[in-house]
């Protein structure tokens, strides 16, 4: 594989407040939709993000990336904001539409992964519902992890992984 493909893609680079993707291209992607972004930038992955390039790489596809349902930075979803900057939530979902109808990513996947945190303030569920939405215009396939008990896809923490689904390893993809 060249270079360009291993290059980690991070929009906008170098914003310690926002990210709308992250991401290595591929001939073959999948498309995660977590919750919101942490500390995973173009320079180095966290947990997070290093899990959802395997998830990617063991379901057959070489390239991935990770959207999110609010792009305001936080490694911990608690302290998003009650009250959503309308601004940043409607870029989010341009930014999300656009890329699924632009021709240089080749996804044919979605991993919808946000956890359980989705539950904790209603613009969160609503964007989700917005996301899914669009998706369903490019007759994608939607997946998950497996449900948590309050029926919300998995997120692919390495403790979520490694505690309710066996391991990364043996991680297989059902149906959203």
């Amino acid at each position: 594989m060249s270079a360009t493909y291993t290059k980690i893609i991070c929009k906008p680079l170098n914003d310690r407040n926002k990210r709308f993707l992250l991401g290595k291209q591929g001939k073959v992607e999948m498309l995660a939709i977590g919750l919101n972004p942490s500390k995973a930038n173009e320079e180095k992955l966290d947990p997070t993000s290093r899990n959802i390039q395997k998830i990617a790489n063991n379901n057959g596809c070489d390239g991935w990336w990770l959207v999110n349902l609010y792009p305001k930075r936080t490694s911990k979803p608690i302290n998003l904001p009650k009250n959503p900057d309308s601004m940043l939530i409607q870029q989010n979902l341009l930014f999300i539409k656009d890329l699924l109808q632009d021709p240089k990513f080749k996804i044919i996947k979605v991993l919808c992964c946000w956890g359980n945190h989705i539950d904790d303030h209603l613009y969160l569920k609503l964007q989700s519902f917005k996301i899914l939405e669009s998706i369903k215009e490019y007759n994608l396939s939607l997946y998950c992890m497996g449900n948590t008990k309050s029926g919300n896809p998995f997120h692919p923490a390495p403790m979520s992984i490694n505690r309710f689904l066996g391991g990364i390893d043996r991680l297989k993809l059902i149906p959203y």
